[in-house]
């Protein structure tokens, strides 16, 4: 093999250590963590969906498969967090394939701009739920009590300023505290957020704090979901109108020769 030969080779295979990834397409790891951010926030959004204009998350269903959704919906947000930071980190680490040749440059600078806001609403949006489902009373003090005063007596062995099973808090959108991340790793509450409704005179304020979280996060659902409707739309006209290897570059399908 000549020189000139080997270095094309090294050029087209620099990215994953060498593993055979050509420099136009992502690495393994980029393109498994975009698709599998894409299928959580996919799912998200649809669950997400489902307490737009209820009040209550999925109102008219049973608690248990509310509650069960809210928990999978959760989930899923957090994990898009920690993902999305983690995708952060690689592509900070690891140089992305270049744009097509052909492509304009108001294009390139439309792209940079619909990725920043991609990564912004990947992070913003779970931060923005978590905060809403840190912003209720810690169980057991005495905001919660007062909270939940009018509520039926906690059944034996469940700690007073708890909600008894089935009851919805009057602004409860989220879990119970004791909801696990995939039922394996406890949901921790953001503190200084939790702590605001501690005393009874707290719980005003908290639930202000928690009705706008709220709307930010159901803002930024619909402002996601558009972001994500331009993102495939760009990706189908580079594919199919200026014929170049959208797809490939995320893994999908082989690339086109010169």
């Amino acid at each position: 093999m000549t020189t000139s030969s080997f270095d094309q080779v090294s050029a087209k295979t620099h990215q994953n250590g060498g593993a055979g990834a050509p420099h136009d397409r992502y690495t393994r790891v980029a393109i498994v963590l975009h698709w599998a951010i894409a299928a959580f926030i996919i799912f998200n959004l649809g669950t997400g969906f489902l307490n737009m204009g209820t009040g209550l998350f999925m109102g008219g269903w049973p608690p248990s498969i509310s509650m069960l959704a809210l928990s999978l919906h959760v989930s899923s947000g957090i994990t898009v967090l920690a993902l999305t930071v983690v995708r952060v980190a690689w592509r900070l680490l690891n140089e992305p394939p270049p744009y097509p040749a052909g492509m304009k440059p108001w294009e390139r600078h439309a792209a940079h701009f619909a990725h920043f806001l991609l990564y912004a609403a990947m992070v913003l949006m779970p931060l923005s739920g978590w905060a809403m489902l840190s912003a209720h009373s810690p169980p057991g003090s005495r905001g919660a009590i007062a909270e939940f005063a009018h509520l039926p007596d906690a059944p034996p062995g469940m700690k007073p300023g708890t909600a008894p099973p089935g009851a919805m808090r009057p602004r409860l959108t989220g879990p119970p505290p004791s909801t696990k991340i995939w039922n394996l790793i406890p949901m921790p509450m953001i503190a200084p957020i939790e702590a605001i409704g501690e005393e009874p005179g707290g719980v005003p304020a908290q639930h202000k704090l928690h009705e706008e979280f709220a709307e930010w996060h159901s803002v930024g659902g619909w402002l996601l979901l558009g972001l994500l409707v331009l993102h495939v739309l760009g990706a189908l006209k580079h594919q199919f109108i200026d014929r170049e290897s959208e797809f490939a570059r995320m893994g999908i399908g082989r690339r086109k020769l010169p």
